[in-house]
C-alpha cells in the first residue's frame, strides 16, 4: 500500500525572505541526493518563482557546454525524472494535487510554495490543508516582524483552534551571516518561545553561493537548481544537509 504524502510548505506573507529558493533547495536536495519522491506545487499566481527557477534551469542546462554535461552525467545515473512542478492559484492548489496523485503519481513528500496573507480565504484554507509549516525568517527588521506575525496568526487562529491539519511548525532562519545562530537569532529565539514559537536548530547561511544558479557560459557548479543536485563544492559551509536532516526528522520521511 502506497503511504499518503506528506504536505510540507515554506509559507509566510512577505516576498523577500526565501521561501521559494528555501522550496527548491530543499526539493532538489531530497529528490536529486536522497532519492526521495517529490513534487512541487507552485500556488504563487502572481510570479510562480518555482516556475520561473524550471525554465532557467533549462534553458542554461541546454546552452552551457559544461552544465549540459553536468546534466547529461547526472541523468544517465540517477534513471528518474526531474520533479513535477505543478502550477495553480492557492484556489485551486489541492485539487490539482489531489488529481496529480489520482493519475498514477506516488510522491512521498509534495511541497507547497505558498505566498499569503492570513486574510485570505483561500490561502488559509490551503495552509489548514498542510500537514507542516516552515516560515523562513530573517535578521532584517521589517521581513522578521512579518514572519512573527505570520506564525502566531498560524498558530493562534488556525492550530490551537484545530481547524488545520497543521501538525508541527517551526521558523527557519534564512541568510545568516554565520553557520551558527548570531546573538540576535538567539534573543529573538527567546522572545519568539514565549509566544509558543520555535525556530530550527539550523539556519541557513547568508551565501552568494544562493544566486549561483548559472549562467549560459562558464563551469561554475549550480548551487540551487531545480533539475539538479547543489555541486558538492558549493555545498560545504551552506548547512543545506544540515538543515535537510532536520526538517527529515520532523516530516518523518
Amino acid at each position: 500500500i502506497m503511504s499518503e504524502p506528506i504536505y510540507v510548505a515554506f509559507a509566510t506573507q512577505k516576498g523577500g525572505v526565501g521561501k521559494s529558493t528555501l522550496t527548491a533547495l530543499v526539493a532538489s536536495y531530497l529528490h536529486y541526493v536522497e532519492g526521495v519522491e517529490v513534487l512541487a506545487v507552485d500556488c504563487d499566481s502572481s510570479q510562480h518563482s518555482l516556475n520561473v527557477y524550471r525554465e532557467h534551469d533549462l534553458m542554461v542546462t541546454k546552452e552551457n557546454p559544461y552544465l549540459k554535461r553536468v546534466c547529461h552525467r547526472f541523468y544517465s545515473q540517477f534513471q528518474k525524472k526531474p520533479y513535477e512542478i505543478l502550477l495553480t492559484s492557492p484556489t485551486d492548489a489541492m485539487a490539482v494535487t489531489d488529481n496529480y496523485i489520482n493519475a498514477g503519481n506516488n510522491p512521498q513528500v509534495i511541497f507547497f510554495d505558498i505566498t499569503g496573507t492570513i486574510n485570505d480565504r483561500s490561502i488559509v484554507n490551503l495552509i489548514a490543508n498542510m500537514d507542516y509549516l516552515f516560515v523562513p525568517i530573517t535578521t532584517e527588521t521589517g521581513e522578521m516582524a512579518s514572519s512573527i506575525s505570520f506564525a502566531n496568526n498560524v498558530k493562534n487562529n488556525m492550530m490551537a483552534t484545530r481547524v488545520t491539519n497543521v501538525k508541527e511548525m517551526h521558523l527557519v532562519w534564512n541568510k545568516i551571516n554565520t553557520r551558527e545562530k548570531s546573538r540576535l537569532c538567539e534573543i529573538i529565539d527567546g522572545y519568539i518561545e514565549k509566544m509558543g514559537l520555535d525556530s530550527l536548530d539550523t539556519v541557513l547561511v547568508k551565501s552568494n553561493k544562493f544566486e549561483k544558479d548559472g549562467r549560459e557560459t562558464g563551469n561554475v557548479g549550480l548551487f540551487r537548481s531545480t533539475m539538479l543536485p547543489p555541486d558538492k563544492r558549493l555545498l560545504q559551509g551552506s548547512n543545506l544537509p544540515e538543515l535537510v536532516a532536520e526538517i527529515r526528522n520532523i516530516i518523518k520521511v
